[in-house]
């Protein structure tokens, strides 16, 4: 009896484990990849059913900072000093506006014996909305200004100050965009691919732009301050030249 009552407890413990290594959910865990991407929540969980999900996490969060470094940069198109102070606080509140205002749904899951494709539908931020604002208003400056078109540095400045008004009132894109992902899982632990670093990089943007990539966004901008071109032009055909006479 008593060696009965040792192999039950053994096979007790057995089918624990193995309940145990399952794992989370598809679906649980593209909802837990999102909240440690972009919002930075659920660490713990995260590297608990993640695959090396600490180190994973840091590297997540490389995205925020690479996003960082490459806004600010962009905004000095003529190569003047970026202002750390200024750069930092402007992308810092951008990243908070997309954690506070942005939100996603998974429409859609397609498992595999080793993993599962997540469809998400993201409503970011529209940022190039916020970027045309910005041009019209550093436009408007410039005019009533013309010391500012002269210094790059003041260019540059002026340009941080609008922008981050503008941020700290961004709105969200009226459609959302479909995003996917492929996360692989092995021994009850989810991982990401090597394959998908470039998806990961997309669905961060998504939150941030309200766009699908980085091409698609950058088009969209492209746009935007073509038609601020077209108000300009249009204004100043407007503007009565004074007669010589």
């Amino acid at each position: 009896m008593k060696k009965l009552w040792i192999i039950s407890l053994l096979l007790a413990g057995v089918f624990l484990t193995s309940c145990g290594s399952k794992g989370i959910s598809a679906e649980d865990a593209g909802a837990l990849f999102v909240d440690r991407l972009v919002y930075q929540k659920e660490e713990n969980k995260f590297a608990k059913e993640f695959r090396d999900g600490e180190q994973v996490g840091k590297e997540l969060d490389e995205n925020s900072k690479t996003f960082e470094e490459n806004f600010a940069k962009g905004l000095s198109s003529t190569g003047a000093k970026v202002p750390k102070k200024e750069a930092d606080q402007l992308t810092n509140e951008l990243l908070q506006q997309a954690r506070q205002k942005t939100t996603y749904k998974i429409v859609q899951i397609d498992e595999t014996k080793s993993g599962a494709t997540i469809t998400y539908y993201v409503t970011g931020l529209d940022l190039v909305s916020a970027m045309q604002e910005m041009t019209r208003q550093l436009v408007k400056e410039t005019l009533a200004d013309p010391e500012i078109a002269k210094d790059e540095q003041k260019t540059l400045e002026a340009t941080f100050s609008i922008l981050e008004e503008r941020v700290k009132a961004i709105k969200i894109k009226t459609d959302p965009v479909k995003m996917t992902l492929h996360l692989e899982k092995e021994k009850g632990k989810w991982f990401v691919p090597d394959n998908q670093k470039k998806a990961v990089s997309n669905l961060f943007m998504a939150f941030i732009s309200g766009s699908k990539d980085i091409d698609t966004m950058n088009k969209e901008l492209e746009e935007a301050l073509n038609e601020v071109a077209k108000e300009i032009i249009n204004s100043l055909d407007t503007i009565a030249i004074p007669d010589s006479d």
